[in-house]
């Protein structure tokens, strides 16, 4: 996600006809951080204004704001960022007027929600939209140093050591308790501190909140609240299908909807659909009402199920725990950005398959089986009931197999599937 977020901004930086570059993703995810180490890389100046602080949805009181902090010269050839644009009205519309104005001026905008507004989706053309979304395992083996596993993973190479697979597997259950958040990540790398990991999550969690309470009104702040809290305790039951009651008992399904919708717009929740049917497109067969909902990041979700946290605790009950939520929060995050959208899919009380995508010739459907006893029929009857099914994936503790139908893939390689 990082590495392809940095290829994204050099190749935007080398456009000749520049549009403006826009990130946007939840609080804590690294948007700043990134943007600031991508422009001292490749500019001789980074003029960052913090639109929190005052800066006004006027053209001429914002360009003399800049006169006043930054030289001509590092207007024109260093790169302008505007942080939190969220808290301008209708940003989009106004720094599309202004970059007209300003031809010469390399623009970023910082926004954290992670929505796409009526303008900025009528007007696509003038925005190089990226969003960022936490570390992934790849990119936390990277952070680590543990570059060789991923060359030998990207080689073809699945079968490891003793020793290597030792390595690798506390890599991942540390990854399973850390998170994706770049702030913890590089807090737990320099001190191995589990502690402090945990009063990080903790805050990022509680600073989630007061952002939604500073731009909500009351009412509608209580209910995303009481979704973004429910969240872990519906990823813990069987039937993962969030349910509006787990917010709040006498809950009304048209409030709490857009409580949720905001949760998402805001970066925090993210959606998986359910599938009707296995044929393709897929996108013609969603029920967009049943899904299931996860948060933004593993991490913050033990954190907010208070787990505990040590290097005591292995992989196996790392992804066991909590009635398996965190492991399949973790499934979704690592495989969304592998393969991009994906879906769920049951059959009553007979059958869940966790992740459905869209293959080429075939929907795919994709099992966890890193506990054997667990759901073996789940594929069987989605193919009785989707005959036209040729291929599935499961993911397993096991090592890497395929033949022309199945294709086992070991916990620690999601990342790779494309």
């Amino acid at each position: 996600m990082y590495r392809n977020i940095i290829e994204d901004m050099i190749e935007w930086q080398e456009e000749r006809n520049r549009q403006m570059l826009y990130i946007k993703g939840a609080v804590g995810v690294g948007k700043t951080w990134i943007v600031k180490d991508f422009a001292t890389a490749f500019y001789p100046a980074c003029c960052y204004v913090d639109c929190t602080e005052g800066v006004s949805a006027n053209t001429d009181e914002l360009d003399s704001l800049l006169a006043s902090r930054f030289s001509e010269e590092e207007l024109t050839k260093g790169l302008i960022v505007f942080d939190e644009v969220q808290h301008i009205p209708d940003a989009a519309e106004f720094f599309y007027d202004y970059k007209k104005l300003h031809k010469d001026f390399h623009i970023c905008l910082i926004a954290s929600n992670m929505q796409i507004t009526e303008f900025e989706y009528t007007h696509g053309d003038c925005y190089k939209l990226l969003r960022l979304r936490p570390m992934t395992f790849e990119e936390y083996l990277i952070a680590n140093r543990a570059g060789a596993f991923i060359e030998a993973i990207k080689s073809g190479r699945y079968t490891f050591s003793q020793l290597e697979t030792d390595a690798l597997e506390r890599l991942l259950a540390d990854y399973l308790m850390i998170g994706g958040m770049p702030g913890v990540v590089s807090a737990f790398i320099r001190s191995k501190n589990y502690e402090k990991v945990r009063l990080l999550q903790d805050e990022i969690n509680d600073a989630n909140l007061k952002l939604l309470k500073s731009e909500l009104p009351d009412a509608m702040y209580q209910r995303t609240k009481r979704v973004f809290k429910s969240i872990p305790k519906q990823l813990s039951k069987d039937n993962k299908k969030f349910m509006y009651k787990s917010a709040e008992a006498n809950a009304r399904s048209r409030e709490y909807a857009e409580a949720t919708q905001l949760l998402c717009d805001y970066g925090l929740a993210r959606k998986l659909p359910r599938l009707t049917d296995g044929k393709l497109p897929l996108e013609d067969y969603v029920d967009y009402k049943s899904f299931e909902l996860f948060f933004l990041d593993h991490g913050l979700l033990r954190a907010s199920l208070k787990l505990p946290i040590s290097d005591k605790l292995t992989l196996n009950e790392l992804m066991n725990e909590s009635g398996g939520a965190v492991a399949e929060q973790y499934l979704f995050t690592e495989l969304s950005s592998a393969i991009g959208i994906l879906y769920y899919w049951v059959s009553g009380a007979t059958a869940r398959v966790p992740f459905v995508y869209e293959g080429s010739e075939s929907p795919i459907p994709i099992d966890i089986r890193y506990n054997r006893s667990k759901h073996p029929q789940n594929i069987k009857v989605f193919k009785e009931k989707n005959p036209d099914t040729t291929s599935f994936i499961r993911v397993t503790a096991d090592e890497y197999a395929e033949n022309s139908y199945e294709k086992d893939i070991p916990l620690y390689a999601l990342w790779s599937l494309t």
